[in-house]
């Protein structure tokens, strides 16, 4: 759990450039490929684990410590490679993998509180089983083809495509403010604040929202 929290501090607080300028860099694909066989690596660990230290089993639990000196070097491992895309990517990619990579983490630092807390309880319970499962779905989702992307270019379009229906919603409300029909009335936005106004937008009023109209719209059809 300790290594856990350490691994989680340090994506916190992690820099760009935090790695030294004289390590050569590494391609992507190098990364990418490294961080999806940690993901396995620590599939695996975090069920030999499970198994070596089901409750009641202590006739196993010697076998655990191999898996268990396993999971913590793969979590360390995990976060330097997230360190590495420190050097090269943009950083809506290097924000995805980031992600995937704290959300494993906690996962893995909740399996092993659920472990600890089984073990030392007087009667078993199956927390951890219910905890190392969600290890499991949360890297089966990772490396599901399409989830992370293979570069920035992907990982910006992917951003854009789930903002997209607010970005229409939001080039819709800004023509009706700029426009608005007998139907619609005037809105000039100042209800929304609690505020009310029956002064109508000036030319340059509306020539200005018309600007960012057209700055929404081009975003919109970004894909």
């Amino acid at each position: 759990m300790e290594n856990c929290r350490t691994a989680l501090g340090a994506l916190a607080n992690e820099i760009p450039g935090s790695v030294s300028d004289d390590r050569p860099t590494i391609d992507f694909a190098t990364l990418r490929s490294d961080f999806l066989s940690l993901l396995s690596l620590l599939y695996a660990a975090s069920t030999k684990v499970a198994l070596a230290l089901k409750p009641g089993a202590l006739d196993h639990h010697r076998a655990a410590i191999s898996p268990l000196r396993d999971l913590s070097k793969h979590v360390a491992a995990l976060t330097f490679s997230i360190r590495l895309m420190h050097q090269t990517q943009g950083q809506t990619l290097l924000a995805e993998y980031k992600d995937t990579a704290q959300n494993t983490i906690r996962s893995v630092e909740h399996f092993a509180d659920g472990l600890h807390s089984s073990m030392s309880q007087s009667h078993e319970n199956d927390n951890y089983l219910v905890a190392v499962n969600k290890v499991h779905k949360l890297i089966d989702n990772a490396k599901r083809p399409g989830t992370l992307s293979l570069d920035n270019k992907a990982a910006v379009r992917k951003r854009w495509l789930q903002d997209y229906d607010s970005l229409l919603d939001g080039v819709e409300e800004i023509r009706e403010m700029a426009n608005p029909t007998d139907e619609e009335g005037f809105d000039n936005g100042w209800e929304d604040l609690g505020l009310k106004s029956k002064q109508e937008f000036s030319l340059e009023e509306k020539a200005r929202l018309e600007m960012v109209r057209l700055t929404f719209f081009r975003l919109c059809t970004f894909k």
